[in-house]
């Protein structure tokens, strides 16, 4: 082998060192880039981590905007019920204002009342006094004229003296009719149950009838009610002496009583088959001194029709009638019916508050 000039070994040294130098550097560089390629893999897996975050972090905003309107929505609808609630705040406010206002109205037209029932009740007691006076007088003087100057009076004068006397007995019936009527509207209520077949077959057996025609009176089972039986009583005398009244001139007199409950109301009801009247006056019926018959047909004061409406209305009723000419007459009346579990306490409250009212 031919021998290496010393240049030429420097040169291949070098050229040697040169090529360590260089793999050196390839393995640095091969390193570098395997440190490159971690480093990118681990930056594509920060930016996978990143972008998974963002879509959360988007997601979390989404629900966030989400969750604002909702409660911008309930902000909304509370705003709304506060403005409600003090609408309703406000009208109640007034309700209350209106409600003291009629509380002071109704204690004013109480203290009112009473100074009327007091005057009423000074005034009865003056028109019983001072009315009642001098038809006791006429009819003492009467009876002492038919008692001790009979012989002296021929037929003529003992009928006049007849007709004055009867006309003082009306005259007394009317001043009792009319002091009934002025007192039930002060009677205080006491209401309990009433056996309305019992109290009715009462008032049948204190009632006289004429012995030419004595009436045949049909009555059904009645309904029991929870209501003033004094006043009833009086209701079921001044109907059934009326029925009794008109239909006297019957060959035979019927008259049939009935109830029936309808709703919350029991309706009672008398019918006759007496001589009736013509509807066309019935508006009159009710009133006090109105007559739908002449006083030579039929007696009567014109107040006890009158005194039944007072009664059955206070008692929180209402009355009417129905009838024909010749062809009877029908008179019904209602009373409010106790519901399950309702107290007749309850019913007097309500009839006595709708009462004051009147």
């Amino acid at each position: 082998m031919a021998k290496l000039k010393k240049s030429d070994k420097d040169e291949l040294l070098i050229a040697l060192k040169e090529l360590a130098l260089q793999k050196q550097e390839k393995k640095k560089l091969s390193a570098e880039l395997i440190i490159a390629r971690k480093e990118l893999a681990f930056q594509k897996k920060e930016k996978g981590n990143r972008a998974a975050e963002l879509g959360i972090a988007n997601i979390e905003l989404a629900f966030q905007d989400k969750e604002k309107g909702k409660r911008a929505a309930e902000l909304g609808i509370a705003n709304k019920e506060l403005v409600f609630q003090k609408k309703v705040k406000e009208k109640r406010a007034a309700e209350l204002v209106i409600a003291n206002e009629e509380l002071v109205f109704q204690n004013n037209e109480n203290q009112k009342r009473e100074i009327a029932n007091k005057e009423l009740e000074a005034f009865s007691y003056s028109v019983s006094h001072d009315l009642r006076a001098p038809l006791r007088i006429i009819h003492g003087y009467t009876e002492i004229i038919v008692s001790d100057h009979s012989e002296n009076l021929n037929e003529e004068g003992k009928r006049m003296l007849g007709i004055v006397a009867g006309n003082v007995r009306k005259m007394g019936q009317l001043i009792d009719d009319l002091l009934n009527l002025s007192r039930m509207g002060r009677k205080e209520l006491v209401f309990h149950r009433i056996d309305m077949n019992r109290l009715v077959e009462s008032v049948i057996s204190d009632l006289t009838f004429s012995k030419a025609r004595q009436p045949v009176i049909k009555k059904e089972n009645l309904l029991p009610v929870d209501s003033d039986s004094s006043l009833i009583q009086q209701v079921w005398i001044n109907l059934i002496s009326n029925a009794i009244k008109y239909s006297e001139k019957k060959d035979q007199p019927l008259i049939e009583i009935d109830s029936e409950k309808r709703g919350n109301e029991i309706i009672y009801n008398i019918r006759d088959n007496g001589v009736g009247f013509d509807m066309k006056y019935a508006a009159k019926l009710f009133g006090v001194f109105q007559r739908l018959h002449k006083m030579t047909e039929f007696e009567g004061t014109g107040v006890g029709l009158a005194l039944v409406n007072r009664i059955v209305t206070r008692l929180g009723g209402k009355v009417w009638a129905d009838a024909a000419v010749n062809k009877g007459a029908t008179f019904w009346f209602t009373l409010p019916a106790v519901q399950t579990g309702q107290k007749a306490s309850t019913i007097y409250e309500k009839i006595t508050s709708e009462n004051s009212m009147i």
